[in-house]
């Protein structure tokens, strides 16, 4: 079907090219207020009812933006026949709105657009949650191996240097000030809960539910799995009644696609909550990303056991600062719900917990006190393993729901 040319939007367009190389005259000879005058002047002396005029500006404006601003979206546009519209779009997108030629270039996947628009658009735009938890590490970030259980005193926590040391990697893209890492006001906080009762305590997910481990007897096992295996855990061991949300976030009409996995997950997880206030923890399960040479591996109660990583998000950027758009009013409580449970592991099971990681943005910990990401080994690990570090991960819940304290007053 053919398609029919639209005098009107034609029209319009040359109106405005007219208007604006008027407006442009005026400010280059600086007459803009002769010329208003004598406008004025004019409109006193007709006798017609100028609201005519008003509304017919008025239509010309609306007529004008839904002419200009769709053409800066959407794609079937650019075949209109157009003389100044096209020129228009180029300015804006290029020059003007580089976000817009950003989004645009970032879809289509044309070239390296990261570099490309590093200069014109903010890295809040450019960057996002998706990404940065499973960057290929190359440092394993294991603690201090110890023989036996380690418990920790308050002085030790106490000193800023001395828990940054032992206890975290903080990635150079972030920062975190010495109020935000108060060891001894992170430990002594009181995260007790009340897990008994049938209603759901826990809710377990999978921003990146794609995440697979290494083939074990032909098969790739999936991380939403090992979350299956923490709720088993969970209920039979303990008792605490947990949901586990089995979506995957990270595909989109079976194809990955993690542009906006934290945003899907993150509406979900609000809803569930909304649903479910009893839930007094919520756990989202990652497999992370390592150098091939790095094996997370660990014995316990002599399996094989796959090692696990506590990551926290700080909503700040090394460079700019906090992120006022990721507001998290419960970064405190999900910093030390994380040092409570590393603190946990180094006394019961050594060498089962490799060094907090943090990094910037906000990663969803701000729907709840006690909400933590966790990195359940890596590539190079495999489902066994994984499946395996859920029975060591749920105690350790368990003790800390019950209120057990890992650290000591004193030498």
């Amino acid at each position: 079907m053919e398609r029919k040319e639209d005098s009107t939007g034609s029209g319009a367009e040359w109106i405005l090219m007219f208007v604006f190389f008027m407006i442009w005259l005026l400010i280059i000879f600086d007459k803009t207020d002769e010329v208003m005058k004598t406008i004025y002047s004019i409109k006193e002396k007709i006798p017609v009812d100028m609201t005519i005029w008003d509304e017919a500006g008025e239509n010309l404006i609306k007529n004008a933006r839904g002419e200009i601003i769709p053409l800066l979206s959407y794609e079937k546009y650019l075949e209109e026949d157009s003389l100044f519209l096209p020129l228009l779009r180029t300015a804006l997108s290029g020059e003007i709105f580089p976000i817009q030629g950003y989004s645009t270039d970032y879809w289509k996947d044309n070239g390296n657009v990261e570099n490309q628009y590093s200069d014109f658009v903010p890295d809040y735009f450019r960057e996002s949650d998706e990404g940065n938890v499973e960057d290929k590490k190359e440092d394993a970030g294991r603690m201090e191996e110890t023989a036996s259980g380690k418990s920790y005193t308050l002085d030790e926590l106490s000193d800023n240097e001395f828990l940054r040391e032992k206890f975290y990697i903080i990635d150079s893209s972030t920062s975190v000030t010495k109020k935000e890492l108060d060891g001894k006001k992170l430990a002594e906080m009181d995260l007790s809960g009340n897990y008994t009762g049938t209603e759901p305590k826990v809710l377990i997910y999978h921003t990146h539910g794609s995440e697979t481990y290494k083939k074990e007897k032909g098969k790739n096992g999936s991380v939403i799995e090992v979350g299956k295996e923490l709720k088993k855990q969970l209920e039979e061991k303990y008792g605490i009644a947990a949901i586990h949300d089995t979506t995957v976030y990270d595909q989109v009409n079976g194809e990955l696609d993690r542009s906006a996995a934290y945003n899907y997950a993150g509406e979900s997880v609000a809803s569930a909550l909304k649903k479910n206030p009893s839930v007094q923890i919520v756990i989202d399960l990652h497999r992370d990303s390592v150098d091939d040479s790095i094996n997370l591996v660990t014995e316990i109660k002599g399996k094989k056991t796959a090692q696990i990583m506590f990551f926290n998000g700080v909503s700040r950027l090394a460079g700019s600062g906090d992120i006022e758009y990721l507001y998290n009013p419960n970064k405190t409580a999900n910093l030390a719900f994380s040092l409570q449970m590393q603190l946990l592991a180094a006394r019961y099971y050594p060498d089962f917990t490799r060094k907090i990681y943090i990094k910037g943005y906000r990663y969803n910990l701000h729907l709840a006190k006690r909400a933590m990401l966790v990195e359940v080994g890596a590539q190079n690990n495999t489902l066994t393993e994984a499946k395996n570090a859920m029975e060591p991960l749920s105690e350790l819940l368990y003790r800390l729901l019950g209120g057990e304290k890992a650290y000591v007053s004193a030498e």
